[in-house]
């Protein structure tokens, strides 16, 4: 909403907002504003034509007027715009505006885009000064008269409708539409000044239509243009143009479309074989289209068939369009094909059609080729068979066609084979005169597939088919047996005789006879009375039963066909196998042992047939074994399962012989499976102890324990043996064994532990020899073993010198294993070894203690050595009062400690004067040197100290000359020197600088808090004030007055204001009071009773910093934290009515008290500064009060170049007045967490309005 503007003939600058009853001032204010109306004119005239940006002035004056508070603009009566100024500025504009005004600076200025004709209006801009000036001539504000100019509107829009009265867009496209059909479409320009011309266009050609109509509403034009026109091929790819011109606009407005414009196609042609093509050839049948929208559909036609690419693979159609220029498309499409005798004097047809024949039903265009294919013949021969005897005729037809039909060439093939038709003696024809071939006198080499191969100019062709001629003749014979043999006799089997026909047509046989050994066997088919069953079968076919040895024959046979009989076929054996005669199987040794090789021996009676040289071994029933087929089999070397039984066969190719088995049986020498280690560790103090051996034994023996080669009792009781028969173990491959284990008998032992010494021994384990080995042994000492003892090193101290290395130390233990030693440094591994050898250096902080580590698996044990580590003394000079007497001691840090020194005196002239050696007092390490009391000169004492190893470097301390006060300040009797004195120099020197370096900080926080305030200052520019809540200092103070208190109780009140809890300056500030903005042209003042407050103020401020110590420091950071609160609650700018209007008779009380105090601060200003200070007890007076007194002087100190009031001043309390008001209530609020200093800004005039 617009805010409007309240009393339209008072300018804004004078305008107020009150907060109490109206006073006479503020009417005569009003009655001047209402004359300086009167006499407002308008400054400016500023035209500008309708939605173009208009830009309107604000002349601001800085110089004559000051400094600018804020500005706003006013259309007619309606706000519209203003500015607030300061460190961030703040823009307002009012919503209606928002998106078209923009309020500018530098210059100060009015924007507004877009102009409306309802923007035409008279603009104000009434701004608002911080200070005005009296010279400022600027309180009636800038009029601007905007005058908006409508006498030429450009078009809001032009609209292209179709139709259906749908919107056309510019650039877009309408269909799909056809040739010859109607475009209807309308222009429409709307909202224009003045009459546009509009027209339609294609291209450069104006088109054909109607007269234009135009409406005129509110002084503006809408124009309207229909068109209607035929489309035709002419529109193709042609934008179809609104176009409007107009004094409004500076170049003619186009709006356009295109029509989507299907057409029909124009051509077709068909491309390809101009003469002829050959068979065979590729064919490339090409069809263009030309002119059609949308592309056309093409369908390919032999004749009157569809061509189909899916029907026959050999055939591919190719289609493919091209769009051009003009919208329209360009089809092509090629039908590829292998041309053939069949294609020959054949139509092909291309047929195309598009949307547009189709709607209108209308045939598709099409084109023919006639095609001519040359090709080879195409041979026929005839008849498919012919069967004959040998020396007859025999006439072979052959037919053909083809284009060319002349042959070049005839040619007579017999099985592919190349008929010599020139062997005139045996055949007739077979040429281009006489195509037939004839075969005079038929032979045996005549059979065969007869085929016609003839040649034209295009190539030559076969015949598909071909001639079957076939001549009879006696067949040639050969016999074939299944199985072919050899037969095993074993198998019982039976074997099949063929008299198999090599040569023969016809090739079955009627008559077959069999030979066995040049001798006839039988005749087939034998059909006699008593051998109906030969009557009836295959003659070639002779069946052998059961065959054995005896039918081990040469065998034959001959053939009878329609022929007669041919020749006997050769003899062929029937060989028989049969398998060799039982097996005979021998081994040595008769006895085999372990590790060592037996052979075994097969053999048989009876070879077979054919004679045998091969066997087969079986072990342990499995087998036969793939790898061994000799007579004799070695196995080596024996082992556990060389235990079982072996077989063996010969074979042959009629068969296995009968098997022959065996059992071997196998003996062990003794061997030991497990035993004795070489060495037998056992910690002395074991509870047990036991020795293990365990002996592979075949046949068994005996196993005995001795100790150093002495046998070992049965009846010694320190020892028990054990022993276990252990069965053979085929996972390891271990014969029959014994187990012996040998106890030692701890309990029976001395003290039941091992002597370290005495019990160390070699113990053997011993065994019995059997009938294939001798006694064996295994033997292992027996070592007692215990943890590292005895530990020493070779040098318990070593001395050596700084930076020297020291000799190598030895460590040595006693164990059983032997020890291994480390070496350790501070808890750190130095070295590994017994031999410690240190190859740096030394430096001082290796001096120490160094362990030896001895270990085994049974323990440890540690020896340590000590290295000192000698080196120069190095020394350090302090001065100190011993027995009221000035002392230089001069210590020496080294080692060895005890040291002798050398005092001297070193000069300015640098002259050294020697001095004695000090005097040690009982101290190995300190000199002590008594300085002379009356000495008048600074001297430089030096002092030097050396042990064995040498002597160090000097150490010096400076001592001041001393004055005639000074050397009365030594000889005064006292019990040790000054502060002062028994520090060094530069100590001093820190001390001096950190408390100056602590009084700049103090300086630097003090400037600081100047600085805020002084800014503080300069940003206020309103009045503020603390807010009233219902414990506030002016409802109390009303009451105060209301109820006739005294104004000594007041004064009693105000005392107690002095004094409060330390902890009530450390509480949280209150919040800042709000503010509000002061409308220019309004004076407000405060009476001089503020100088009071002020005075109250720092009183309350000076006493609490006394209860707190005085502390500057504590001062400072509160003083900032104080300001800082204030600063940033200090962003209010509106004040409500409540904020200001007082309680009536508060108000009242206040105008008596203001009146008095008033001339006070008149006579004598600083004094009205001091004088609430008198009221403080003497007791308040604390350390930092005058530094305190200075600090608050910079703060709230006067400035005579500033204001002409005190009531500028920043951080200005509240009347002591209304704290003395407090003194009724029981809940007493705290200076420290209610009170606020805010400041107060004068307005440059000497008007009061409160």
């Amino acid at each position: 909403m617009v805010e409007k503007r309240s009393g339209k003939d008072i300018p804004k600058s004078m305008r107020v907002v009150l907060s109490a009853p109206i006073s006479s001032s503020l009417a005569l204010l009003i009655c001047l504003g209402l004359v300086g109306r009167s006499r407002a004119q308008v400054d400016t005239t500023i035209s500008r034509q309708e939605s173009l940006s208009v830009e309107l002035p604000c002349p601001v004056n800085v110089d004559k007027c000051g400094k600018l508070h804020s500005l706003n603009w006013f259309k007619g009566d309606d706000r519209i715009a203003a500015m607030l100024l300061g460190e961030s500025n703040v823009t307002s504009v009012d919503k209606e505006f928002d998106k078209r005004v923009t309020v500018k600076q530098n210059p100060y200025s009015l924007v507004i885009q877009d102009l409306k004709i309802a923007d035409e209006d008279i603009y104000l801009c009434d701004t608002t000064f911080f200070i005005p000036e009296e010279t400022c001539d600027n309180f009636n504000g800038y009029r601007i008269e905007l005058r908006v100019l409508e006498n030429i509107v450009p078009p809001t829009e032009v609209v292209i409708l179709d139709a259906k009265g749908d919107r056309i867009e510019n650039g877009s496209s309408v269909g799909p539409m056809q040739e010859r059909q109607s475009l209807k479409a309308t222009c429409t320009v709307k909202n224009t000044r003045p009459q546009p011309e509009v027209g339609w266009f294609r291209g450069t050609k104006r088109l054909t239509t109607y007269s234009p109509t135009h409406d005129l509403n509110n002084g503006l034009y809408t124009s309207t243009l229909e068109l209607d026109w035929p489309l035709s091929r002419e529109d193709l790819a042609q934008d179809i143009e609104c176009r409007v011109k107009s004094a409004a606009i500076p170049n003619t407005t186009v709006s356009k479309f295109r029509v989507d414009l299907q057409v029909r196609p124009t051509s077709i042609d068909i491309n390809g074989v101009k003469h002829h093509t050959v068979q065979g050839s590729k064919v490339v049948l090409t069809c263009d289209i030309h002119g059609a929208r949308p592309a056309v559909n093409l369908t390919w036609y032999n004749s009157t068939t569809v061509i189909s690419p899916s029907e026959n693979d050999m055939t591919e159609i190719r289609i493919k369009s091209f769009e051009k220029n003009d919208g329209t498309y360009h089809t092509q499409s090629e039908l590829i094909f292998n041309a053939t005798r069949f294609e020959n004097d054949r139509a092909f047809r291309c047929e195309a059609e598009n949307a547009v024949l189709q709607i209108n039903r209308e045939k598709p265009i099409s084109s023919a080729l006639t095609l001519e294919v040359l090709y080879p013949p195409v041979v026929k021969v005839s008849p498919s068979d012919i069967i004959t005897k040998t020396s007859e005729i025999v006439l072979l037809n052959c037919e053909y066609v083809a284009n060319p039909a002349s042959l070049t060439k005839v040619e007579w093939f017999r099985n592919d084979d190349l008929v010599n038709v020139n062997d005139s003696s045996h055949y007739k024809g077979g040429n281009s005169e006489n195509v037939a071939l004839v075969i005079r006198s038929t032979e045996r080499d005549d059979i065969g597939n007869y085929s016609c191969q003839l040649s034209n100019t295009i190539g030559k062709g076969i015949s598909d088919q071909k001639i079957n001629l076939d001549v009879h003749y006696v067949p040639i014979v050969e016999i074939l047996m299944i199985p072919e043999g050899p037969v095993k006799e074993s198998d019982e089997s039976n074997v099949t005789l063929f008299c198999n026909v090599l040569d023969a047509n016809p090739l079955a046989l009627t008559k077959v006879r069999w030979y066995a050994n040049s001798t006839l066997l039988k005749e087939l088919p034998d059909c006699e009375e008593t051998r109906e069953d030969l009557c009836h079968i295959d003659p070639s076919k002779l069946l052998l039963e059961s065959i054995g040895r005896g039918f081990f024959y040469n065998y034959s046979c001959e053939g009878f066909n329609s022929a007669g009989w041919g020749p006997r076929s050769e003899d062929k054996e029937l060989m028989v196998h049969y398998e060799p005669g039982p097996s005979t199987l021998t081994h040595f040794p008769l006895v085999a042992v372990k590790k060592k090789s037996v052979t075994f021996s097969c053999s048989v009676d009876d070879p077979g047939y054919p004679d045998t040289n091969r066997y087969r071994w079986m072990r342990g029933g499995r087998g036969p074994l793939q790898d061994i087929v000799t007579k004799d089999w070695t196995v080596e070397p024996v082992g556990l399962d060389s235990r079982t039984n072996y077989s063996c066969f010969a074979y042959n190719e009629g068969g296995r012989g009968v098997m022959a088995t065996v059992s071997l049986e196998v003996h062990a020498p003794p061997f030991f499976i497990k035993n004795l280690p070489p060495y037998t560790g056992v910690l002395h103090s074991s509870p047990n102890a036991t020795l293990t051996c365990r002996i592979e034994c075949v046949p068994r023996c005996e196993i005995s324990w001795q100790k150093d080669g002495e046998p070992i009792e049965k009846n010694d009781t320190r020892y028990f043996v054990k022993e276990k028969y252990m069965e053979a173990s085929p996972a390891t491959g271990d014969f029959e064994s014994m187990l012996s284990v040998l106890h030692f008998n701890m309990p029976n032992w001395p003290l039941a532990k091992f002597d370290i010494e005495a019990d160390n021994a070699n113990y053997s384990c011993v065994s019995t020899g059997n009938t294939v080995g001798a006694s064996i042994r295994s033997r292992t000492y027996f070592g007692i073993e215990y943890a590292p003892e005895n530990i020493t090193v070779s040098e318990n101290v070593v001395f050596v010198q700084e930076d020297t290395i020291p000799g190598r130390v030895i460590c040595k233990s006693r164990a059983n294993p032997e020890p291994s030693y480390k070496w350790f440094f501070k808890n750190e591994t130095i070295a590994n070894g017994n031999a410690l050898i240190i190859n740096k250096a030394m430096e001082r902080k290796d001096n120490g203690t160094y362990t030896c580590l001895a270990y085994n698996k049974h323990g440890t044990s540690i020896a340590e050595t000590v290295i000192e580590v000698q080196f120069k003394p190095r020394c350090e000079i302090e001065r100190r009062e011993i027995d009221d007497q000035d002392t230089l001691i001069c210590t020496a840090f080294g080692n060895p400690v005890e040291s002798d020194f050398s005092w001297s005196i070193k000069a300015d002239n640098e002259t050294v004067e020697v001095l004695d050696s000090g005097d040690k007092k009982s101290f190995l390490e300190k000199s002590f040197y008594v300085l002379q009391a009356d000495y008048a000169i600074s001297r430089t004492y030096r002092c030097v100290a050396n042990n064995t190893i040498g002597s160090g470097t000097f150490c010096e301390i400076e001592v001041a000359a001393a004055s005639s006060l000074l050397i009365w300040w030594q000889v005064r009797p006292k019990k040790q020197l000054a502060w002062w004195q028994l520090w060094e120099k530069n100590t001093l020197i820190i001390l001096v600088a950190a408390i100056m370096g602590l009084l700049l900080t103090v300086i630097i926080i003090c400037c600081i808090i100047i600085c805020i305030c002084r800014r503080r200052r300069r940003q206020d520019k309103y009045l503020t004030e603390v807010s009233i809540s219902s414990k506030s200092v002016l409802s109390d103070q009303a009451e105060i007055t209301q109820s006739g208190g005294s104004l000594q109780e007041q004064d009693k009140y105000a005392a107690t204001l002095t004094n409060p809890s330390p902890t009530r300056f450390n509480a949280i500030p209150p919040k800042s009071p709000p503010r509000w903005p002061i409308r220019p042209g309004v004076m407000l003042h405060v009476n001089s009773n503020t100088k009071e407050n002020l005075a109250v103020n720092r009183m309350t401020l000076n006493r609490n910093l006394c209860n707190s110590g005085g502390h500057m420091s504590q001062l400072s950071a509160q003083l900032s934290a104080v300001l800082r609160e204030s600063h940033a609650r200090s962003d209010s700018t509106i004040l409500t009515d409540e904020s200001v209007v007082f309680e009536k008779n508060a108000a009242s009380q206040l105008s008596t008290v203001e009146t008095a105090q008033l001339k006070i601060v008149k006579e004598n200003k600083s004094r009205a500064e001091l004088e609430p200070l008198d009221v403080l007890p003497a007791s308040t007076s604390c350390s930092g009060q005058n530094k305190l007194d200075h600090i608050l002087s910079l703060l709230f100190k006067k400035s005579a170049s500033d204001c002409t009031r005190d009531s500028q001043r920043s951080h200005v309390g509240l009347l002591q007045t209304f704290w003395r008001g407090l003194a009724s209530n029981e809940s007493t609020p705290q200076f420290g967490t209610q009170h606020r200093l805010k400041g107060i800004r004068c307005s440059g005039s000497g008007r009061v309005f409160l």
